[in-house]
């Protein structure tokens, strides 16, 4: 496959793959659509083995696995990762993870095994997984960002996801986020630092991540801004979406009009020649190899 016509490749991926089957139907519509070229399976929850239809309907696009430690029940019995659990046998939620984690309650064994078992549950159903990340972040935490890379080479899990984020707009913007916000630059430093490690032990990741506009028009016109940085040019952009069918009982609310939008955007098929036309090929992990 020929890339040299692009001057951006832009991978798009769908968080939440299994979480239920509004989120299922409205990612395998997009997928189907053509532009959402990526998605990632969350294989501990009630809609995780309808995975197993996604690689025969879509061969052209990349199945990741969404390690989970933050919703749901785990994949490995209970009594085996206690310390990921509450009383209810459910993970414990994400500020509450990290708190137990940053004091030392969490135990780094149990995360282990967990990540396996939802890695060999994901296995069964569709196959190697083509890259990885995490539900919330969760990995972006100290020790637990190497040690969640150190089982995905185990594993043999080639790619994860940036999380560099490509500040717009690109005049002035990395002084701007510097004085205005500084712990959030001073960790997006931290977490590029790991990155490094993780790319010079062979993982593979995109260039960075993007934000998705708020309309069409914007993401044409961010796509054209992003291909003017150098970054860009040396590796495919990541833009995550979440987007999901809503009942009408779940249509309000900021999250399900996120949802709405981005399912409304990425259903379309013309999406993927209204990109191109300006010079954005949408691609799946594969670019990065």
């Amino acid at each position: 496959m020929s890339y040299h016509r692009y001057p951006l490749r832009l991978i798009i991926t769908a968080d939440d793959y299994g979480a239920s089957p509004r989120i299922n139907a409205a990612i395998e519509a997009c997928l189907a659509a053509g532009a959402l070229r990526a998605t990632c399976v969350m294989a501990n929850m009630p809609g995780y083995g309808e995975a197993s239809r996604l690689r025969q309907q879509f061969p052209d696009a990349s199945i990741g696995l969404h390690w989970n430690l933050t919703a749901g029940r785990p994949v490995a019995p209970p009594d085996q990762v206690a310390s990921l659990i509450d009383g209810q046998g459910r993970f414990w939620p994400a500020a509450a993870f990290r708190r137990r984690w940053l004091l030392g309650r969490i135990a780094p064994e149990h995360v282990l095994r967990e990540l396996r078992a939802q890695y060999d549950r994901l296995a069964l159903v569709a196959g190697q997984p083509d890259f990885w990340n995490t539900h919330q972040n969760i990995h972006l935490l100290p020790q637990l960002f190497s040690l969640t890379v150190a089982v995905a080479r185990q594993l043999a899990i080639p790619a994860m996801r940036s999380h560099q984020r490509l500040w717009l707009p690109l005049r002035g913007a990395s002084l701007r986020d510097r004085l205005i916000q500084p712990l959030a630059w001073l960790k997006g430093q931290v977490i590029a630092g790991w990155a490094a490690a993780a790319v010079r032990q062979g993982m593979r990741m995109p260039a960075g991540l993007i934000g998705l506009p708020e309309s069409e028009a914007g993401l044409i016109t961010l796509a054209q801004m992003v291909a003017q940085m150098p970054r860009a040019r040396v590796a495919p952009v990541e833009l995550v979406v979440h987007p999901a069918l809503q009942s009408a009982a779940e249509r309000s609310g900021a999250l399900a009009e996120v949802q709405a939008r981005e399912y409304a955007l990425l259903r379309d098929p013309s999406l993927v020649d209204r990109l191109a036309a300006v010079g954005v090929q949408t691609v799946g992990f594969e670019a990065l190899a």
